[in-house]
C-alpha cells in the first residue's frame, strides 16, 4: 500500500512587521522635510471649515482613482479585492519615484492571486496613466488657448499660454496616432537572444501601443467609470482650490487650475513623492500666472500635506490589514493540488491479477 499524502494544514499568516518599519520610515522622512513640518503651523493659520472640506475632497478623489483602477484592472476582481489593491498602488504611486508607471502594477500582484502576465500589465498600465491624465490634458489644451484668446481671466501672453496648450494638444494626438498604429513584430528579433535589447524595446513599444489603443477603446465604449478618471483629476485640483479659500486669498479659477496643471509636471521625476520638486513646480506655476506668492506658499503646503497624508494613511491600511491571496493560496492548497504518489505493480505481478483476484475469492467463496 502506498503512503497516504499529508495534507498541510492553513496556518496563520505572520504579521510583516517590515512593511509597517516602511511606512514608519516614510513618516519620518515627511517630518524631515521642510514642506510637511510647516502644515501643522499653516493648518492653525488656516479655516477649519476649508480645510476640511479639503481632506473631503481628496477623499473623493481617491474614490475616483478606486473606480478608474476597476475599469482598468480589476475585470477580474470584486470591488473588494479591487479596492485594496486600488490603494496599495495609490500609496506607491504617491511614494515611489516614477509610481504612476510602478504603483498600480504593485497593486494588482500583491493582492490578485492569478499569475497575470507582464506584457498584459504593462498595457494596463500604459492604459491606466492615459485615463487619469487625459481630462487634464484635454482641459490645459482647451485652458491655454482660451486664456489666448482673452476668453477666461488669467494671463494672456502667449509665452505662457500657447506653448502649454501646444504641448498638450501634441499628447492628445501622439496617443491617437499611436493607438492607430499597425502592430508589427520581428520575428528574428523575438527569437534571437542576443538581441535581448531590442525585444525590451520591442515590448515596451508593444504595451505602449496596446496600452494607447485599449485606453481609446474605452473612451469610445463610454463606460460610467470613466467618470473616476474625471474625479480622480477634478477633485485633487479641487483641494488646491479649497486650500487657497482657508486662507481667505482665492485667485481665479483658472490661475489655480493652469498652475496645477503645469506646476504638477516636477511629479514626473524620480524624486521620492516628489518632494521638494512638486512644491516648487506649483509655487513657481502659480505665481507665474498671477497668485500673489505668500497665499500660494501656504496653499501649495497645505494641499501637499493633505493629498500625501490620506493616500498614503488609506494605503497603509491596506498594506497592513487588507488580505492577501498569494499567502493563502501558499499555505493552504486545495486536496486535488496536493502531489500524489503513482502506485506502481511489482515487475513479477502480471497486469491482470487485480482484475482476476475479486472473481476467485467469489468463485471459492461459493465452493465453500
Amino acid at each position: 500500500m502506498g503512503r497516504r499524502p499529508r495534507i498541510r494544514r492553513a496556518t496563520r499568516a505572520p504579521i510583516h512587521w517590515s512593511r509597517w518599519v516602511a511606512f514608519i520610515a516614510i513618516g519620518l522622512l515627511f517630518l524631515e522635510v521642510p514642506a510637511v513640518t510647516h502644515v501643522p503651523a499653516r493648518l492653525i493659520a488656516g479655516c477649519a471649515v476649508w480645510i476640511g472640506l479639503a481632506a473631503g475632497l481628496e477623499l473623493l478623489s481617491v474614490v475616483g482613482f478606486i473606480v478608474t483602477f476597476k475599469l482598468v484592472f480589476g475585470a477580474g476582481l470584486g470591488w473588494r479585492k479591487s479596492t485594496e489593491a486600488a490603494l496599495r498602488g495609490l500609496g506607491a504611486s504617491t511614494v515611489l519615484p516614477a509610481g504612476g508607471l510602478v504603483g498600480p502594477a504593485l497593486g494588482v500582484r500583491a493582492t490578485d492571486d492569478k499569475r497575470v502576465a507582464l506584457s498584459r500589465l504593462s498595457r494596463s498600465t500604459v492604459t491606466f496613466v492615459i485615463l487619469t491624465n487625459a481630462a487634464g490634458v484635454i482641459l490645459l489644451a482647451v485652458l491655454g488657448l482660451g486664456l489666448w484668446l482673452g476668453l477666461a481671466p488669467g494671463p494672456h501672453s502667449a509665452l505662457l499660454t500657447l506653448p502649454a496648450s501646444g504641448v498638450a494638444l501634441l499628447l492628445v494626438a501622439a496617443v491617437w496616432v499611436v493607438a492607430r498604429a499597425p502592430r508589427t513584430r520581428s520575428a528574428s528579433d523575438a527569437e534571437c537572444p542576443r538581441r535581448a535589447h531590442r525585444r525590451l524595446l520591442a515590448a515596451s513599444a508593444a504595451a505602449v501601443r496596446g496600452g494607447a489603443a485599449e485606453s481609446v477603446r474605452l473612451l469610445a465604449g463610454r463606460d460610467w467609470k470613466l467618470l473616476g478618471a474625471l474625479a480622480y483629476y477634478a477633485f485633487d485640483n479641487a483641494v488646491l482650490w479649497a486650500a487657497f479659500a482657508a486662507y481667505g486669498r482665492t485667485p481665479p479659477l483658472t490661475v489655480i487650475v493652469m498652475g496645477y496643471l503645469v506646476g504638477s509636471l516636477g511629479a514626473t521625476l524620480p524624486v521620492p513623492a516628489g518632494l521638494g520638486v512638486v512644491e516648487g513646480g506649483l509655487i513657481g506655476a502659480l505665481v507665474l500666472y498671477g497668485s500673489p506668492a505668500e497665499a500660494a506658499a501656504a496653499a501649495v503646503l497645505l494641499y501637499r500635506g493633505i493629498s500625501l497624508s490620506l493616500p498614503v494613511a488609506l494605503s497603509a491600511y491596506a498594506w497592513g490589514f487588507g488580505g492577501s491571496p498569494r499567502r493563502a493560496t501558499a499555505t493552504a492548497r486545495p486536496h486535488s493540488m496536493m502531489p500524489h504518489r503513482r502506485w506502481r505493480r511489482s515487475p513479477s505481478t502480471p497486469q491482470n491479477v487485480s482484475s482476476r483476484a475479486p472473481s476467485t475469492v467469489r468463485r471459492s467463496r461459493d465452493a465453500a
